[in-house]
């Protein structure tokens, strides 16, 4: 069945499966999801292979307990009139988009009045439009998470108010699988080459960042840096005490999704365990050691069975910047670099206005104004089209691809909007259980780039966001094989403007920052 929708101020053509529909089972540990298929109608297993759901998508979708049934007559009727279904939390309508990602329709949406409204005459319009709020969202005026209690569904109540004039928009809040962006490998590479590159392995001698030379001058003291993931080892020997006290979790419950500004209950997840530890791990004599070994680690967890909505994922965005905007946390400061590796490594990902917002809210307002600077792994898929991901080639985000032990880029997206290359293939990190080891994927060369900006950032802590990108491209080295061409403004699709070097980045931010000393010299006398 073709269905519509409205995204970004564009209408969007879709399909609902209408033989299927997915539904969230009580997870009480006595119903098991054969048991549910069978109350709710029939396996739809087949359908969704049919559908062109991979087994990755299915599983994660299992493991947050959704199930997807061909439904029985009372099962299609109370999905399709918004009634509760006994023993589920909840219930939704399945939609291929178009890039042929697959979303879980229900009737939460994410609407943005004008700006022009008080929050009581917003407040009062959604009611008027049938809505109810659910939550107020702290990064950006008149922004809502809501339930359509009139129309059909959460597209329904999209197209419907796209023509009201008092919302600037109105969009589905799809739950989606949104995997980690790591390829994993054998652990062939015992060693932490991405620091010093020996050549050993068949290596290329300094194909690293040059990071022994730029922690002569700084090993991160100072700076924050905000991991965004799906959860972390938080009692990890090279952790545990770099750890920012704003570290904290978002969890599912009857009430939507809460925020908990605490490491006690942190998911645990060894994809970030293993990107923290890129960041941060400690330089304690033990196990290995991170980019910014002494920066403050400000953990964030969201989407722990790699399912939910982009709207989790922008308030883990906003918080990192400003931790106020989620309610109860207070004002502590946000973060000064932020990192996350979470994406679909088929590179098409549809970007939500909800997280554009929180985007754009961090990288103008984060660090008191300076700007935040935002990371974010690239598709590994081989030479696929980076412009094809909204989110990572947002202009408010910096793409990092991986490279590899020779220098060479290797199986990523590649296009105009890749900044960075960094290591990325066989490097050696922190993992769960307190242990250290080898793995493969973007995910682990955006962290690498964002502790060695860390690094840049501690050696001149008054750059702004824009300084400290553009000191990140002018530091990096031109690296790759013969045919390799760099344009007129040193860019190169598939390795941006070249592969970190920590130790030039420190010496750039530092020159950088003896340009500014007279003008704040002459500043003061003049007060």
């Amino acid at each position: 069945m073709s269905r519509q929708y409205y995204q970004r101020g564009n209408l969007v053509e879709a399909e609902e499966l209408d033989d299927v529909v997915a539904v969230k089972v009580e997870t009480d540990g006595v119903r098991a999801a054969v048991d549910a298929e069978a109350e709710l109608g029939t396996s739809a297993r087949g359908a969704m292979r049919d559908a062109g759901i991979d087994d990755e998508t299915a599983a994660a979708f299992a493991r947050a307990h959704w199930v997807f049934v061909r439904p029985n007559r009372q099962t299609r009727a109370a999905v399709d009139v918004g009634e509760e279904i006994s023993g589920a939390e909840a219930a939704g309508k399945v939609i291929r988009q178009p890039s042929g990602r697959i979303g879980i329709a229900t009737d939460a949406l994410n609407v943005q009045l004008q700006p022009s409204l008080s929050e009581e005459e917003a407040e009062r319009e959604i009611e008027a439009a049938g809505l109810t709020v659910v939550n107020k969202l702290g990064f950006a005026t008149n922004l809502y998470e809501v339930r359509a209690r009139a129309a059909e569904d959460a597209l329904a109540a999209s197209v419907e108010l796209h023509d009201n004039d008092r919302f600037i928009f109105a969009e589905p809040s799809f739950i989606e699988h949104v995997p980690t962006r790591l390829q994993p490998s054998d652990p062939e590479y015992p060693k932490q080459w991405q620091w010093n590159n020996t050549g050993t392995n068949g290596g290329k001698p300094r194909a690293d960042v040059h990071i022994e030379n730029a922690w002569d001058h700084t090993l991160g003291d100072g700076i924050r840096v905000a991991v965004i993931d799906n959860g972390f080892d938080v009692q990890h020997q090279d952790l545990a005490s770099g750890l920012d006290p704003s570290s904290g979790f978002y969890s599912s419950g009857v009430v939507g999704v809460t925020f908990t500004q605490s490491t006690a209950g942190m998911p645990d997840e060894d994809h970030g365990t293993f990107c923290a530890g890129m960041v941060g791990a400690r330089h304690n004599g033990s196990g290995g050691v991170g980019a910014a070994p002494e920066c403050e680690l400000m953990l964030v967890a969201c989407l722990g069975d790699q399912v939910g909505t982009q709207t989790t994922l922008a308030r883990a965005v906003a918080y990192a910047a400003k931790p106020s905007t989620e309610p109860g946390t207070g004002a502590q400061q946000g973060a000064d670099i932020l990192v996350s590796s979470l994406g679909p490594n088929g590179a098409e990902w549809d970007l939500t206005s909800t997280l554009k917002l929180a985007l754009e809210f961090a990288a103008v307002n984060g660090r008191q104004g300076k700007g935040l600077p935002i990371f974010w792994a690239a598709s590994n898929g081989r030479n696929v089209d980076i412009m094809l991901d909204e989110v990572v080639s947002h202009p408010d985000v910096i793409a990092v691809v991986r490279s590899n032990n020779k220098d060479r880029e290797d199986n990523a997206a590649r296009g105009p909007e890749v900044e960075l290359i960094a290591p990325g293939v066989d490097v050696v990190s922190a993992t769960s259980g307190g242990g250290f080891g080898p793995s493969t994927g973007t995910s682990f060369a955006a962290p690498c780039a964002a502790g060695c900006a860390a690094l840049a950032l501690a050696a001149n802590p008054d750059l702004t966001r824009d300084q400290l990108r553009e000191i990140m491209h002018q530091s990096a080295d031109k690296i790759g094989g013969p045919g390799v061409v760099y344009d007129g403004n040193g860019h190169n699709d598939d390795y941006g403007f070249g592969r970190v070097n920590a130790a030039q980045a420190i010496a750039l931010a530092q020159l950088v920052a003896g340009r500014m000393a007279p003008a704040a010299r002459a500043g003061q006398r003049t007060r």
